[in-house]
């Protein structure tokens, strides 16, 4: 039943193989480091480790945010069809065994594809960003079979315990679920605001300590920032759904039909599901904010720039978190807007022309990715801000820094994968309308 319940609804399923296959690759940035790192001796081995530990909680944070959100938006997507598992006979346990085994090939499968190509891609890939690297031009990048056996397990485990919560929820889908039009909402467990109390309080703690490391480099202004990025993610919808309605309520209902179609879609979106928007923030908001606490910190040693390794290394720590949150937030686009059907009908039923639908979800792709940035933004200036309140007193030189050309370069990918995303669909529908007008 699970093999050909895969095959029957694949296209649900082919977000979460997406995320896991470019979380192989992903993942395989700081295998690598690790591998090379244990194989070089001295400083520069030393070195090597030291990045990959930065890659790998960067990466952890991506990971642990986009799969976890794909695998909610799966579980949602496919309520109907457990509810009717349970009308045919299908117990709780059945349910709950079959939509954890549906994940696990379907995370194995992606880690797998996505393992095999990184490991033709990343150790070359790797070598070149570390050529401007103080002292690491040159070193020896390699690979491994155990480090791709590594990676591809942990993406695997990470798919499968993000989908406990989604298993026990789809048990316990009633059959009368089928009787209604739509699907109710979520709301945020304890478990998220247990999370992210803990990760506030991880904040507050590098915060105490940020003037006493200012002479040893200030590493914790590198992580405060992505830190509370994880919380605002973490939170959700809570902070996603009033900040929909606060910026989209400037524009004027008469300015366009099509924009306030997708601003009531999107509203509406945002009370239901975070799932792109967590994406979106990871992706926008991790380069964000590493930049601006590396441009915080340098301002406290009074130099213009930060001393880090080099920008091909900056890039080499990015890299892998912000594709996978962006491919992340492009595929939960996707497949939230192919939902969408019963909508598109309605309006081909009042007489809209199929140009309007297209209009609609290319505008509400727009309002998601705005969003994203706008609270992305917001949050890096809260923690550089927080960073220079605690720096001022004893350096006296710190200035707040929010790297705007980072978060438009970074908001503007994301916003045409997004959008890109939300209009394939809407395409699909329009060519099968003009199809169906034509036929004679």
């Amino acid at each position: 039943m699970a093999v050909a319940e895969l095959r029957s609804s694949w296209q649900v399923w082919a977000g979460l193989f997406t995320v896991c296959a470019v979380a192989a690759v992903a993942g395989s940035v700081p295998g690598v480091l690790i591998v090379s790192g244990l194989r070089t001796p001295g400083v520069r081995g030393l070195a090597l480790l030291s990045i990959a530990g930065t890659t790998a909680a960067f990466g952890l944070i991506a990971l642990l945010v986009v799969v976890s959100a794909v695998v909610r938006l799966t579980a949602g997507l496919l309520e109907r069809t457990h509810a009717l598992w349970q009308l045919a006979g299908v117990t709780p346990r059945g349910v709950r065994v079959t939509m954890l085994l549906q994940t696990a090939v379907t995370a194995t499968i992606g880690a797998v594809c996505g393992g095999t190509v990184a490991a033709s891609v990343v150790p070359a890939s790797v070598a070149a960003s570390l050529a401007d690297a103080s002292g690491l031009a040159g070193v020896d990048v390699t690979g491994s079979g155990q480090e791709t056996a590594t990676v591809v397990l942990s993406t695997v485990v990470a798919a499968v315990l993000a989908a406990l919560p989604g298993s026990r929820r789809a048990a316990s889908t009633s059959p009368l679920l089928l009787l209604r039009t739509e699907t109710g909402g979520r709301r945020s467990g304890a478990g998220r605001i247990a999370v992210a109390v803990l990760l506030s309080a991880l904040v507050v703690s590098m915060l105490v300590g940020l003037p006493r490391s200012v002479p040893d480099g200030a590493a914790p202004a590198l992580l405060i920032g992505p830190v509370l990025i994880a919380v605002v993610a973490v939170l959700g919808r809570s902070i996603g759904a009033p900040v929909v309605r606060l910026w989209t309520a400037a524009v004027p209902e008469r300015a366009s039909v099509a924009f306030a179609v997708a601003r009531a879609t999107a509203r509406w979106a945002a009370t239901r599901s975070d799932t792109t928007l967590a994406a979106l923030l990871i992706a926008v908001g991790l380069p964000t904010a590493l930049v601006g606490g590396q441009r915080t910190a340098a301002s406290a040693f009074g130099a213009a720039t930060a001393h880090a390794s080099g920008a091909g290394a900056t890039l080499l720590v990015l890299s892998g978190p912000v594709l996978l949150a962006a491919i992340g937030a492009a595929a939960t686009a996707a497949m939230s807007t192919r939902d969408r059907g019963r909508e598109r009908e309605q309006l081909r039923a009042i007489g809209a022309s199929p140009g309007l639908a297209v209009g609609v979800a290319a505008l509400e792709g727009l309002v998601l990715s705005v969003t994203g940035i706008l609270i992305a933004g917001a949050t890096v200036l809260i923690a550089v801000g927080a960073e220079w309140t605690v720096l001022a007193p004893s350096y006296p030189a710190t200035r707040p820094t929010v790297p705007l050309d980072v978060l438009l370069w970074a908001g503007g990918f994301c916003s045409v994968l997004v959008v890109v995303s939300t209009l394939l669909p809407a395409l699909d529908v329009r060519r099968s309308w003009l199809g169906r007008t034509l036929r004679p």
